[in-house]
């Protein structure tokens, strides 16, 4: 038996462009900017030889349906060959389906995990976790920015070395602020008049950041300007930007969800937020990207998620 446990960070992604015109995948993803997390999602994986190929998916050790985690898994397994029996559990730190790239972070950290429990490369997880991505329609870009740490830039889309990715390293503190309702990025991401209107939107702001270093009030201000010109807002959320840029603090939408990343919030601000009925969390600008590591044979360790305030 093979045992193997996985991080990767989240992300908030303040502006981005859809690239989905190139014939090679590995070149299709997202241009786009935003802050890499110190919080992610872990995956520890147990693989045993078998009879016949099973794959098992667990989420805080309860049975659950990963669809782009399952698909990036079955294409490592398929490339390792063999018959394997895997069980999978994936532990979100941050809540999924709320534009804090947990689809993507535990994606690619069950697929790191797979990876050193079956001696297959690095890089092969990271392509089977992009690929994944695309072909669910979990994300655009999403593995490419968590690869490392920092604010970071894609000046070229797709998965690196093909795509450029470009990072200033911080720890600046920030607060997330979501709403219970998710916005569930697949249906928006398969819809070509909204890639459109993100495309028309995001050009001409991505122009206006600089080679690095790029600091963290730098994608504050034009990720503010991204989340007015794309209107996704509703009313609550709406109304807590407009609060937040009152009371001084950088405030912009994370893409896509009911999600807003802060920096600056005194405490007047955060009890005000909590009344409206967001939870608030406290998070670092992260330092690194995925980490793996083996285990010794055992019991399936699980980690819980954070629970905002």
């Amino acid at each position: 038996m093979m045992n193997a446990e996985g991080f990767a960070p989240g992300h908030v992604t303040g502006v981005f462009v859809p690239v989905v015109e190139p014939k090679d995948p590995l070149a299709r993803g997202s241009l786009g900017a935003g802050l890499v997390l110190d919080k992610g999602a872990w995956a520890t994986v147990k693989v045993r030889k078998a009879d016949r190929p099973v794959l098992h998916m667990f989420k805080d050790g309860g049975p659950a349906r990963l669809p782009v985690t399952a698909h990036a898994l079955r294409s490592l397994l398929s490339s390792a060959g063999g018959k394997w029996s895997v069980e999978t559990d994936v532990s979100h730190e941050l809540p999924v389906a709320q534009g804090l790239g947990m689809s993507a972070a535990g994606t690619l950290a069950a697929s790191v995990a797979l990876a050193q429990a079956l001696n297959l490369t690095h890089a092969s997880a990271v392509r089977a976790a992009h690929l994944a991505e695309l072909e669910c329609h979990g994300g655009l870009g999403g593995i490419s920015a968590i690869l490392g740490g920092g604010v970071e830039v894609r000046r070229k889309a797709g998965l690196p070395p093909l795509g450029i990715v470009e990072r200033t390293r911080s720890s600046t503190p920030l607060l997330i602020a979501f709403l219970a309702r998710p916005l569930p990025s697949p249906p928006l991401l398969s819809n070509p008049a909204f890639l459109r209107r993100v495309r028309e939107a995001g050009e001409d702001l991505l122009g206006e950041l600089p080679s690095p270093p790029v600091s963290v009030e730098r994608l504050f201000q034009v990720s503010s300007r991204f989340t007015d010109a794309l209107g996704l807002a509703p009313p609550l959320l709406r109304k807590a930007i407009d609060t937040c840029r009152e009371s001084g603090a950088l405030i912009a939408q994370a893409m896509l969800g009911h999600t807003l990343f802060i920096r600056g919030a005194d405490r007047e601000l955060r009890q005000w937020l909590v009344q409206k009925g967001f939870r608030v969390v406290d998070v670092r600008v992260g330092s690194h990207g995925p980490q793996v590591r083996s285990l010794p044979s055992g019991p399936r360790q699980v980690r819980g998620t954070v629970r905002g305030a």
